[in-house]
């Protein structure tokens, strides 16, 4: 899988990853830090089906602007409403390893 990363205009950070092998059971997850009005654009594949959210922790609170069940490609651009941290997590609920391949990039 190759990853194809589109430049988004005033980019202050882009991110293009190596495939990484998410095991049985298992998450992988990347957070960014971001204030309004910054977006994070972001795009994904994996090999088999992965559970898939966008989220943010307010103390015991958890916040999902975006939650997925069983998705293997998706793409999105989500605007920060607050200066939070924003993680993108896969979660691997199949019995094998799955191999997935991300772009994240933040713009103004």
């Amino acid at each position: 899988m190759a990853t194809v990363i589109a430049v988004l205009a005033g980019s202050a950070y882009s991110q293009a990853a190596k495939p990484v092998i998410i095991k049985p059971g298992k998450i992988f997850e990347k957070c960014l830090s971001l204030s309004p009005p910054q977006k994070i654009e972001y795009s994904f594949e994996s090999a088999a089906k992965l559970n898939f959210n966008l989220h943010y922790h307010r103390g015991e609170q958890v916040y999902y602007p975006v939650k997925l069940d069983r998705t293997n490609a998706e793409s999105g651009l989500y605007e920060a409403r607050a200066k939070e941290t924003y993680c993108l997590m896969w979660e691997n609920k199949t019995g094998a390893d799955v191999e997935l391949t991300y772009s994240a990039r933040i713009g103004k």
